[in-house]
């Protein structure tokens, strides 16, 4: 029986993980979900000739959420020992995620971007990355260690297409997770300002034997197939051999794969301002919910309820609420 076959129809994930890998959540010394990607300065544009400083990037969005949910996160990658190196370091500190994965290059530095958003929330990225300490780094022993002991292990294409020297270590990283036990999740996440779509095809083909769980926007998915419908879409990642699936259409709703099962997740609304992050806030609502032994329908719900409560504010992560402030909107969205 493979990994996958366990989980197959219904992978309970709080029950699989403390079965198959003793994982204790309440342990301080374990992480629950290791997130595999590079740390931005981010500059958001709030009118005339104001940018607001923060620190974003997918893995970053991710892992504050994570935190700010309640549970232990971890960003793996590198940063340079300049002024949005340090940074960075303190507000992944402040926010309660661990650095313990974060290599800080001599001599480096760290990418930033620049965020303009139109009427509707939506967004024109400016990247400032190219050979950033991120771009160059190579996993090492405490990395491994930092995966090993964690519960989920996150990462998304943008990680796979900074550099070829950062998709290697991916795939080296999926597979120290992979053979260590850990739940492993992944993001489509295609941009084709990073590369092209072949080669971001033939990058998820070098991992695909290694996830668990893969998400997929209709944005992304479109960029690279065209416009489908949602089922015929997820069946090209099910002939990777991929058996649990989440395509996540924005305003149209969110659908999850799980084996023989589908499940349909209407979206929340809200007054739209930015929507930068929100599918990251979705991966890590459902996620998170899911450690917390929720079902698939309502780990559907709170990732849905967490990405839409993140584009009220700018930014990738000034948006993203707190446990309780998500129960909540959750509690008001189900009457």
């Amino acid at each position: 029986m493979s990994r996958r076959e366990t989980h197959v129809d219904h992978f309970k994930f709080a029950q699989y993980l403390c079965a198959v890998n003793r994982f204790d959540l309440k342990d301080s010394m374990n992480i629950s979900i290791c997130a595999f990607g590079e740390p931005m300065a981010e500059f958001s544009h709030y009118g005339g000739n104001r940018y607001y400083l923060s620190y974003s990037g997918d893995s970053v969005n991710l892992s504050t959420s994570v935190a700010r949910l309640g549970l232990r996160p971890a960003v793996i990658s590198a940063v340079g020992d300049d002024h949005f190196g340090r940074g960075f370091i303190g507000f992944a500190s402040s926010e309660g995620i661990s650095t313990e994965g974060i290599q800080v290059e001599k001599g480096g530095f760290t990418g930033l971007y620049f965020i303009d958003v139109g009427r509707e929330g939506e967004h024109e990225f400016t990247y400032f990355r190219k050979g950033s300490s991120a771009s160059s780094m190579k996993l090492d022993s405490r990395q491994r260690c930092v995966i090993r002991k964690s519960a989920v292990f996150h990462f998304s294409g943008i990680a796979q297409a900074i550099s070829s020297l950062s998709r290697r270590e991916c795939a080296r990283a999926c597979s120290v997770a992979a053979d260590g036990g850990c739940f492993v999740s992944y993001d489509v996440n295609f941009r084709p300002k990073l590369w092209g779509r072949d080669e971001a095809l033939d990058a998820l083909e070098e991992v695909s034997g290694n996830i668990d769980l893969l998400l997929v926007s209709s944005e992304d998915h479109e960029l690279l197939f065209g416009r489908e419908e949602p089922n015929e879409a997820v069946k090209r990642y099910m002939r990777m051999g991929i058996e649990n699936i989440i395509y996540k259409a924005g305003k149209l709703g969110s659908a999850g794969y799980f084996g023989k099962r589908k499940i349909y997740q209407t979206a929340y609304r809200v007054e739209v301002v930015d929507t930068t992050g929100a599918g990251d806030a979705y991966d890590a609502g459902f996620l998170c919910s899911q450690l917390m032994g929720m079902s698939f329908s309502e780990s559907l719900r709170m990732a849905s309820v967490n990405a839409a409560l993140k584009c009220r504010k700018k930014g990738g992560t000034r948006g993203l609420p707190s446990l309780n402030v998500l129960r909540k909107a959750m509690g008001a969205m189900a009457k």
